[in-house]
């Protein structure tokens, strides 16, 4: 084991899920050249996972267990879309997790909602020969029951509200776009970074819909329309404590292809939005409610859409015009918005400060650089720390700092963290919040093999040692990490630990790993996984 994973030596040392070793941090300053700490060093990639130490690792689900009570065992190689529409999907990312109302017999419970983005015919298809009908109901979400048994988190099986949403479920369509795609929709295609609202219902937004699209075209049930396209692009919201609700998409958010969003309430109790464009210089957008939140309903279906525009080191929102009811019009409406480097996943602090995670872009030419994207041509990413005026998610400007510049500090001159770190990293997704208010971090170099696996980090941002990096888990070889949710005691935390086993030139036949079984008949599986002190 490596000085760099030398983690929370027992759970004395843990409040929660994680604690970190702040007593070895020199300063709260952030991004000091050099600040790592003597000995640190990098953890190449492993066939297996890394936990680290005072921290027990439980699997919670796997790519082809039973979401739904009727799911038949898993057949690698020979999966049939009534199976694929009933277990869980080859890719993962945590969306967030809602409480129900507690039960008579006490029993402490969770429902766990999870994005599944992708699916990579080679990985997936005995000879990298695409199925799209399959893909298409592997693919979506999983909605899971949890219950807390013996001291730890198991799947519950036949779960009230367990549930999948694939290309086949049907969607409502509110807000202004309703009027020219109707009032349904079939289908949820490639959601990203989701996240839960202040009113306990979970947004899904969708990504890059059109490859899916045309994947499906003529080839799945109700995609053979060449209008059926304009039916995606929109953030989902899923009222996952309700089986029979119907998935609605938010057509007041706007359409484009969004890699994360985050949601909260702004000083007037109206909903407040962020959502990332996925692209190398991709945007940030801004939706405000047009009223005070209420119960929820409605809060997404009328407000201002507003884009990150840069001024210095800080960004300032820009109003966009209303009524943007064109399928194309949200995009060329904010030309003028900020680019950030692959702008992903992002986080909203108690002090309403938004932290946002750029997972890199080699692209940026050395003309292009600005106070919050500082390197050219840099893939190892940076963190943003964004605080409005006021506190207030609904102000017009927000100051901009860098709290983290990823890469090797021993390789990378333009690598920064803060003096006391004990990890490093490269291409930041993911952020969540824990009770405690510390930052969790997780990465996605793309399946690329470099001198660093893909991990869990932890970052305390505020108090003594701020922004100081530790690690809690790496993911096995060619996998990446897919976010972190908390359980209601605050000692368990749950991530995924997605596509291992899929480097660059593997496929089905021949994985990096076969991880968690590393049986010679099972391929690598997307695993969620719990972390308990």
């Amino acid at each position: 084991m490596t000085t760099r994973r030398r983690l929370l030596a027992g759970s004395s040392a843990m409040a929660g899920i994680a604690a970190l070793r702040i007593a070895h941090a020199q300063s709260a300053s952030p991004l000091t050249p050099n600040s790592f700490t003597p000995g640190a060093d990098p953890e190449a990639p492993q066939l297996d996972d890394v936990v680290a130490p005072g921290l027990q690792r439980d699997v919670i689900i796997r790519w082809g267990d039973p979401v739904l009570a009727n799911a038949p065992p898993f057949r690698p190689g020979f999966v049939t879309e009534a199976a694929a529409a009933r277990q869980f999907g080859w890719d993962a990312i945590i969306a967030g997790i809602v409480n129900p109302p507690q039960a008579q017999d006490g029993i402490a419970r969770i429902v766990m909602v999870l994005s599944h983005p992708d699916v990579a015919p080679r990985m997936v298809f005995p000879g990298g020969v695409d199925r799209p009908r399959i893909a298409g109901k592997m693919q979506g979400a999983s909605v899971l029951n949890l219950s807390q048994r013996g001291g730890r988190w198991v799947v519950v099986d036949g779960g009230y509200q367990s549930r999948r949403i694939t290309d086949g479920t049907l969607c409502t369509i509110t807000g202004p776009a309703a009027a020219s795609i109707g009032p349904s929709v079939q289908g949820v295609l490639a959601p990203g970074i989701g996240c839960v609202t202040p009113w306990n219902t979970v947004l899904l937004p969708e990504g890059r819909t059109n490859s899916w699209v045309a994947r499906l075209a003529d080839k799945a049930a109700g995609f053979s329309s060449p209008t059926v396209g304009a039916g995606f692009g929109w953030v989902v919201e899923l009222d996952a404590l309700n089986p029979t609700s119907f998935p609605a998409k938010r057509t007041a958010l706007g359409r484009m292809p969004r890699a994360g969003t985050a949601c909260g309430m702004a000083g007037d109790g109206s909903a407040i939005v962020f959502m990332t464009e996925d692209a190398p210089m991709g945007r940030l957008f801004r939706f405000k409610g047009a009223a005070p939140i209420g119960d929820g309903s409605g809060a997404l279906d009328a407000g201002t859409l507003a884009v990150a525009t840069l001024e210095g080191s800080s960004i300032v929102w820009r109003d966009l015009p209303p009524g943007l009811t064109s399928l194309t019009a949200t995009l060329s409406a904010a030309s003028d918005g900020a680019r950030f480097d692959a702008p992903a996943g992002m986080a909203i602090g108690a002090d309403g400060t938004l932290y946002l995670a750029c997972s890199g872009n080699p692209g940026r030419g050395v003309d292009q650089v600005d106070a919050l994207n500082p390197r050219a041509g840099n893939g190892a990413g940076h963190i943003l720390a964004l605080a409005p005026a006021g506190g207030d998610l609904a102000a017009s400007r927000f100051a901009g700092r860098v709290i983290l510049l990823g890469g090797n500090p021993n390789t990378d001159p333009t690598a920064r963290y803060t003096p006391g770190s004990l990890a490093w990293l490269r291409s930041p997704y993911t952020l969540n919040f824990d009770a405690a208010h510390r930052l969790h971090v997780g990465t996605d170099q793309g399946g690329a093999v470099t001198d660093t696996a893909d991990g869990l980090f932890v970052m305390n941002v505020t108090g003594y040692g701020r922004y100081a990096l530790d690690m809690l888990y790496l993911a096995p070889i060619g996998g990446a990490i897919g976010g972190a949710a908390f359980g209601p005691q605050g000692r368990t935390g749950f991530t995924v630990a997605r596509h291992p086993g899929a480097t660059p030139n593997a496929d089905f036949a021949h994985p990096a790993t076969r991880w968690p079984t590393v049986q010679p008949d099972m391929p690598p599986q997307t695993t969620v996984v719990s972390l308990t002190s």
